[in-house]
């Protein structure tokens, strides 16, 4: 075998190991899920987010959720979201929307609160959604 040739496989066979494990420690703090189906009878999709560490939105190290889901069928569509969020100087957020559409009409409602410490104005928008509770 070609020398050349050789090093290039031991080089990636020996890259593919740490790449991988370079993903796994940088994605610990992290933890991403999401679903989605499409059928005759209608779709839909799911997905969950949650993280620990920086984020930019808040003072030192922070918590944070977000759940959301969606769906469509010949009768309507709906869907909602859940955030939360909590930094390291006591600063929480909590917001949760959901909105439904079909034959007999639509709705739509939204609400959050924050409380404490650092956390700075942060605001979610789901499609459709622009802040207050509505009903």
């Amino acid at each position: 075998m070609n020398r050349t040739v050789r090093r290039t496989l031991v080089a990636g066979a020996l890259a593919l190991p740490l790449t991988l494990g370079a993903a796994g420690i940088a994605s610990a703090d992290t933890y991403t899920a999401s679903t989605a189906t499409a059928g005759p009878a209608g779709a839909s999709h799911s997905s969950i987010y949650s993280s620990t560490g920086s984020n930019p939105h808040y003072a030192g190290g922070s918590a944070t959720y977000y759940r959301e889901n969606a769906s469509a069928t010949e009768d309507g569509a709906s869907s909602d979201y859940t955030y939360a969020a909590a930094d390291s100087r006591g600063g929480v957020r909590y917001a949760h929307g959901e909105n439904t559409a079909g034959p007999e009409g639509a709705t739509s409602s939204h609400v959050s609160a924050s409380a404490g410490g650092g956390h700075r104005n942060h605001h979610h928008h789901s499609p459709g959604l622009r802040g207050g509770r509505e009903r």
